[in-house]
């Protein structure tokens, strides 16, 4: 009997540590819940401060968690004082698939303390790295504009006060079954925007009802200069930003200088116009490099 008894208690034992070895007991994770980035600029030098940060890069203890959308709710398997590393992501020419980190914006940084099961709330803010560049910020509120130089159609670029974004002007293009497509570049032409870093972006805020699409126009001065059009964007009926990638047209352009050059146009469908008249509306161009 006393061995029954004693074989009985090995076997609960060793059952009881099996469980634990099976399902060994969870570690309970703190929480990191992170507002979406705002962008401070100063405003005279490095434009408007608008931004569509959408994604954020977490690093905590120089551990990458993952990325998140914003607002995000990040489980952290750690505790005590905890070193946090945030990096602002942006939609890659406003398609949804490709976020990216934004370059140009300086990661946000903090400490904290982790304690399991407790949510600790970040507000991040960033700005522009210090050596970002700005070839170009065009913010219409000079009154004039310099997408100047019309290459197709009639009507080009108006500087309106009628619903701005922001401040007092933004830029109208209006187009019609008699001016269906227009396309514009700058008046003055860009250099050495690959000289430090491959990275260019161009930031745009735009409310639409017809399609736009930006490019490079290289050979600027000359007679027939080559325009290459690839990002743009779909009507939007309230103001957006988007972030348009020029890395890989200037990577594969054979040109030294290149002026940003614009296609807006009414759509056709078996032929035909879908639209008898079209308004497009911009604000806060900004051309960014290192």
């Amino acid at each position: 009997m006393r061995y029954i008894t004693y074989c009985i208690l090995i076997l609960t034992a060793t059952f009881c540590l099996q469980c634990d070895i099976i399902n060994p007991e969870e570690t309970v994770p703190a929480f990191l819940y992170i507002e979406p980035f705002s962008l401070q600029t100063d405003e005279l030098v490095q434009g408007s401060a608008s931004e569509k940060i959408t994604e954020v890069w977490v690093t905590v203890n120089d551990e990458f968690l993952g990325a998140y959308q914003l607002p995000a709710t990040v489980p952290v398997l750690m505790s005590g004082e905890a070193e946090i590393f945030l990096e602002a992501g942006i939609k890659d020419n406003g398609i949804g698939s490709t976020p990216e980190i934004y370059p140009f914006y300086q990661p946000y940084e903090t400490t904290v303390t982790l304690m399991p099961d407790q949510t600790t709330t970040i507000s991040p803010t960033t700005s522009y790295s210090r050596d970002t560049r700005f070839a170009l910020i065009e913010n219409f509120e000079s009154g004039t504009s310099v997408f100047r130089d019309t290459l197709l159609g009639n009507s080009g670029l108006q500087v309106s006060s009628t619903d701005p974004f922001e401040g007092s002007y933004s830029g109208k293009i209006r187009l019609s079954a008699d001016d269906p497509v227009v396309e514009l570049a700058t008046i003055g032409a860009f250099t050495e925007l690959t000289d430090r870093s491959p990275f260019v972006y161009l930031e745009v805020n735009y409310q639409s009802d017809a399609p736009v699409i930006f490019g490079l126009a290289g050979g600027a001065g000359t007679s027939n200069p080559n325009i290459v059009f690839d990002p743009g964007f779909n009507p939007k009926a309230s103001w957006n930003k988007i972030y348009f990638n020029l890395s890989a047209l200037l990577a594969t352009s054979p040109y030294d200088s290149h002026k940003l050059a614009l296609r807006a146009f009414i759509p056709t469908e078996d032929g035909q116009l879908t639209l008898n008249n079209a308004t497009v509306c911009l604000d806060n161009i900004k051309l960014v490099h290192f």
